[in-house]
């Protein structure tokens, strides 16, 4: 698993091969604390994806690395 600057959240399995998007949650939760709440909340409100990859939720599934129908 590697943790360089802009790279995948989790394992070399990950969709994001390497970097990534800003519209992901891996990115806009990347630190701690600087992140935009309003939004996280926007895009979190009614989860109905999980990354398989780090298990964080979104809205949509294009808000996330692995996405995986939770239903």
């Amino acid at each position: 698993m590697s943790n360089k600057n802009n790279t995948n959240c989790c394992e070399e399995n990950c969709g994001c091969r390497g970097n990534i998007p800003e519209n992901k949650m891996c990115q806009l939760t990347k630190n701690a604390h600087k992140f935009d709440l309003d939004r996280i909340k926007e895009l979190t409100s009614s989860p109905k994806y999980i990354c398989k990859c780090c298990g964080r939720t979104a809205n949509s599934k294009d808000n996330l690395c692995s996405p995986e129908c939770l239903n």
